[in-house]
């Protein structure tokens, strides 16, 4: 698959309607865009239906492909509206969904098996034993984590079967992407539910002092010219991140790249994307993982802009109008924007140029040329506190602006996506079209009209007379595929006929595919297996505690014991090897590729020494655990199951018990503990990992009642209170301490 022939799919985000044409024109073989509902980007202006129809028509047409993002996690009060949106999408015929709830996927994959599945980055695949996992669950596409090295892709990609897709660009979460709970826990802005308050990017008061940091803030990813070694190494698609940017930011970025992986010379300079949006910028770990990897943006949070000039001085003309002066390597034209960016966390300060003159004349220009000193007007209205010596960014730029004009769009320009076969035959003083809809639905419907036909003038025109009748569909969502006559008698039907038969077909159509669409829906949420459970059958509540290994058990009475295995490296160091053999071990949530071996290593070995009982907190580790034999296997909170179809889904896997994860609300807990049948432990007590991430932060000391530290390679945000949980009575209990700030030794 790999190699010099192999083009990847470059895909690019598509926030509304005018975003996608702006990427497609500019060169994106594909884009994806989300619903009203369901959709990681829940803030963006989405598409509604007729939207997303209407798109699908357009790519379609021009041989461009649309993917839906139903990326978030679902409640079980939500699943009928969930099972509603999966049947419309699969009459929409997008080219695939992307997915990140386990339930969603298994009911798609059951009752709407037209859609093809994407799996989530939100679903942490970071390793070969994950992409696999999901292989196994009907996931035709896996979006691997941001976090991974070229080299993991490419031992991945060589080794899973199935198409990967990897982000090329645009803004990175501080946390490992679905393992992020700060805005859900501190704001009630679930990022896993599409509403993330974007808490990395939030200025925070030390202790120590009154300054503003940005401890969290990440650059953002731009990997350039590197996106073709991806391309080389077999990446089925390359991503653009961006749903929420606006058409010119994708138009340009798109371009960008559409030049890079057709081997040209990008004829949109990097200086260019950084006019339209940009913050500072990283490769991450796209060319190998180090510990202290520049990552972290402590100045500014938002548009930076390129750099442009230096602060040279300001100067003060005769009506008291202040000049700015400096040389600008880029050119400039009046409605430019110029920004600077202060020492301390906060906005950066700026103005669009409405007076602008070379330095050795008084008069004002439209335009000035790269490479030339200038003044420019600074704004009377208020003050902006300029000093000599301050960086200048050009943080708007009209002449991008041009480049890159929204292009229109027009429904009956392009012929519906719905291909249809239709089959008109004429006997006697009957007519009857048969429509069959041809996208494997089996739908069928028919349209007749009786009545006196007499003989045709010229019968060999009559064929091409009804089919150019019955291929004017329209704004409809059919197009005509294929057209055939049965006419033995040579008789000539009416253009009035003709067209009242296209259209009651049409309209039959149009109702089989509802009546469909309803049908699914029933069967879907009727089928679904009862997982009610009465009060007779509820297993006597326990108390389970879950510490990590080698530290100290807090309380007692506890049914059982859950350690959290840290590295057989760290294992050994510390001389901690697990002794209590009805303890149950449980196994991290970030495992490297490159690691991996070591981790099955250490499992086999603790496997032959007698420990049967295991914890897991991802598809990698579960299939693991699978592969080797264990029976006993308990799921931690990281897997999300929110809802009885993830839960069964898990279960067939072979989880006999699961912990519901911090982010549950109220209902969703009652509706878990009432009318659940599966063993589901409840947290009455952990220290919440706001963030798990691979990045250090920029932090010099602990912030108010934050505290972040290292544990077996991940950086931990944690509160200095733990969060406790209002629970309903004879539930299982779990009290977590592995989360905790360590105890310094």
């Amino acid at each position: 698959m790999a190699g010099e022939s192999f083009k990847a799919e470059l895909l690019a985000p598509a926030g509304d309607f005018e975003t996608a044409l702006a990427a497609f024109s500019q060169g994106a073989d594909a884009v994806y865009c989300g619903l009203a509902d369901y959709s990681a980007r829940a803030y963006a202006k989405n598409f509604s239906f007729p939207e997303l129809k209407e798109l699908i028509r357009y790519s379609h047409a021009n041989g461009k492909k649309v993917y839906v993002t139903f990326n978030t996690i679902i409640d079980e009060a939500q699943m009928p509206s969930a099972i509603e949106i999966l049947a419309k999408l699969e009459d929409a015929n997008p080219d695939g969904i992307i997915v990140q709830d386990l339930g969603v996927a298994a009911i798609a994959r059951r009752f709407f098996p037209r859609l093809e599945l994407h799996a989530s980055t939100q679903l942490v695949a970071h390793n070969l034993e994950g992409v696999l996992a999901l292989k196994e669950l009907g996931f035709k596409r896996v979006v691997l984590a941001r976090e991974m090295t070229k080299e993991e892709i490419s031992s991945i990609v060589k080794r899973c079967g199935t198409e990967i897709e990897c982000f090329i660009h645009g803004a990175l979460c501080y946390s490992i992407s679905g393992l992020c709970l700060y805005s859900a826990i501190e704001r009630n802005r679930s990022g896993n539910r599409g509403k993330c308050a974007y808490c990395c990017r939030q200025a925070f008061c030390a202790k120590e002092g009154d300054n503003l940091i940005l401890p969290f803030s990440m650059k953002d990813l731009r990997l350039g010219t590197k996106a073709r070694v991806l391309q080389e190494l077999g990446v089925k698609s390359l991503k653009i991140e961006g749903r929420m940017k606006s058409p010119l930011y994708v138009a340009s970025v798109t371009k960008y790249y559409r030049d890079i992986l057709d081997g040209k010379a990008p004829s949109v300079r990097e200086q260019d994307l950084e006019t339209v949006f940009s913050r500072r910028t990283t490769s991450l770990y796209f060319d190998g993982r180090t510990k202290e990897a520049d990552v972290i943006d402590t100045q500014s949070t938002g548009h930076l802009g390129t750099p442009i000039g230096i602060v040279k001085r300001i100067t003060l003309d005769r009506q008291g109008r202040r000049w700015l002066r400096f040389k600008t390597s880029r050119a400039l034209e009046k409605h430019d924007g110029l920004q600077f960016v202060s020492d301390e966390a906060a906005h950066p300060r700026g103005f669009g140029i409405d007076g602008m003159r070379r330095a050795i004349s008084r008069s004002n220009v439209f335009t000035v040329g790269a490479n030339e000193d200038i003044e420019v007007e600074l704004p009377q209205e208020r003050e902006l506190d300029i000093t000599p010596g301050e960086t200048i960014y050009c943080a708007m730029s009209g002449e991008m602006k041009r480049r890159f004009p929204v292009p229109g769009f027009r429904p009956s320009d392009w012929p519906g996506d719905k291909k249809i076969n239709i089959v008109f035959s004429i006997s006697g003083n009957f007519a009857k079209a048969k429509f069959t809809l041809l996208d494997g639905s089996g739908i069928e419907v028919a349209s007749s009209f009786e009545g006196d036909f007499e003989k045709a003038k010229n019968p060999a025109l009559t064929k091409e007379a009804c089919r150019k009748a019955f291929s004017r569909l329209g704004k409809t969502d059919y197009s005509l595929q294929d057209f055939s006559l049965s006419d033995p008698e040579g008789l000539f039907i009416p253009p009035a006929i003709l067209n009242e038969m296209r259209r009651a077909g049409v309209e039959r159509l149009d109702e089989a595919r509802e009546n469909s669409i309803r049908e699914k829906i029933g069967i879907a949420s009727s089928s679904k297996n009862d997982t009610s459970i009465s009060n007779n059958e509820k297993p006597q509540p326990k108390k389970r505690l879950k510490i990590r290994l080698g530290d100290e058990i807090k309380g007692q009475g506890f049914d059982e014991i859950i350690a959290l295995l840290p590295s057989r490296q760290e294992i050994e160091k510390r001389n901690i090897w697990p002794q209590d053999k009805s303890w149950r071990l449980a196994l991290g949530v970030f495992n490297e590729e490159a690691k991996f071996n070591n981790l099955r290593s250490l499992v086999k070995k603790l496997l032959r020494e007698g420990f049967v009982k295991w914890e897991v907190s991802d598809l990698a580790t579960l299939r693991l655990l699978k592969s080797l034999g264990v029976e006993d296997i308990t799921a931690d909170w990281t897997l999300y199951a929110f809802n009885s179809s993830a839960l069964e889904e898990l279960s067939a896997l072979g989880v006999r018990r699961f912990v519901a994860s911090p982010e549950n609300n109220a209902g969703n807990i009652l509706d878990l503990a009432n009318n659940c049948k599966y063993e589901i432990e409840f947290l009455a007590r952990i220290s919440t990992p706001l963030f798990i991430s691979l990045n250090k932060s920029a932090l010099t000391g602990n912030l108010d009642e934050i505290k972040v530290y290292e544990s077996n390679g991940l950086w931990i945000t944690v509160k200095e209170e733990p969060q406790t949980f209002d629970l309903p009575q004879d539930v299982p209990l779990r009290y977590d301490y592995s989360w905790d700030f360590p105890i310094e030794e």
